[in-house]
């Protein structure tokens, strides 16, 4: 039986709304472009319910400082495998939004709360990602053969573990709360922080939204950046470890402890617009499967890039793709939106 804590946590969206309120009090600040570290991280169907961070830039904002981040991510999975008696099939879509509110404390510190929003179903992108495979000569995976658009997220195995999605739902994720503390900025460009977010179990398991349980991550986030005659450009990543509960979705094939990694490069060759390219990656959150979709090494890459469209706003976009295959989702499109006040 859930903790009486839950209940009342998952049944108060208002409450979360209201503390959202309260932290967002801008003023007005203005701030130069720089790009930032893509807002990816993996959202296939096993992972995206647990606390993986997405790697925060390796300098936190100014005392005073608030910045909003609006991140929409379009997720197209497929994927289908059988193997020592587990069977697993990923196939659908998702669709996440998030929104990001931090603000920049005294000392070097800052304080960050994030509301996300997902929606599972059959999806509308199959045909467009077949095309898009098609122009980049990518191999289909019998996703050319398969239905299209349909929603069946699922797993089960020989000792009777098991989920199932098979239709649309939606609902709000797991909140996190985060915070990060500036270690060394230094004239020459380099910089490293130290990153902690606290997940909480405000989602639900059974619709996939969330885990059931409370995630939590440190890690340090650092970068270099140069000035070139071709441009700006900038080295940037992160590693960390994350400590889950084992949470309600295959309690027993749960791994508590994962590490993750982003490495980064960013270019500008123009003074409003850069281009990125960036890997993201963990140890696996379960095991026992024998299916990579779950217990192996997942990692993705990302190509896209930010502009700036002023007045202190950034426009972000990326393609994402499994570079393990099956580890991570098919596709994803990325969208970001943030703005510093």
């Amino acid at each position: 039986m859930a903790a009486p804590w839950r209940h009342r946590m998952r049944g108060s969206p208002m409450r979360i709304w209201l503390l959202v309120l309260l932290f967002w009090l801008p003023p007005c600040v203005t701030v130069a472009f720089e790009l930032e570290p893509l807002h990816t991280r993996n959202l296939a169907p096993p992972a995206l319910i647990h606390g993986i961070p997405t790697l925060q830039p390796a300098r936190v904002l100014k005392p005073g400082v608030r910045q909003w981040n609006l991140t929409v991510d379009g997720v197209s999975n497929f994927t289908f495998r059988s193997a020592d008696g587990a069977t697993t099939r990923l196939d659908g879509e998702t669709w996440r939004a998030e929104l990001t509110l931090k603000r920049g404390l005294a000392n070097g510190f800052e304080a960050g709360l994030v509301l996300p929003w997902l929606r599972h179903s059959g999806g509308f992108l199959d045909h467009f990602i077949e095309n898009w495979h098609d122009l980049f000569g990518l191999p289909q995976g019998g996703r050319d053969t398969a239905a299209r658009n349909r929603l069946n997220y699922s797993y089960s195995d020989a000792t009777g573990r098991s989920f199932t999605r098979t239709s649309a739902t939606e609902g709000i994720g797991d909140l996190a709360l985060e915070a990060g503390w500036q270690w060394l900025e230094a004239a020459d460009g380099d910089s490293l922080s130290v990153r902690g977010r606290l997940k909480l179990p405000t989602g639900s398991s059974a619709r996939l939204t969330g885990s059931g349980g409370w995630d939590g991550a440190l890690w340090l986030s650092g970068e270099r950046r140069r000035q070139a005659a071709f441009g700006p450009w900038v080295l940037y990543g992160g590693a960390g470890i994350l400590l889950t509960e084992t949470g309600n979705l295959l309690p027993g094939l749960r791994r508590n402890q994962a590490v993750t990694v982003t490495l980064g490069a960013g270019w500008q060759p123009w003074s409003r617009l850069g281009l990125q390219l960036q890997f993201d990656g963990h140890t696996p959150l379960y095991r026992h499967t024998g299916l990579r979709e779950f217990d192996r090494f997942a990692g993705q890459l990302a190509l896209g890039g930010q502009a700036d469209l002023g007045k202190a706003t950034t426009l972000e976009l990326a393609v994402v793709e499994d570079i393990l295959v099956d580890t991570a989702p098919d596709v994803v499109l990325h969208l970001g939106l943030r703005r510093n006040f």
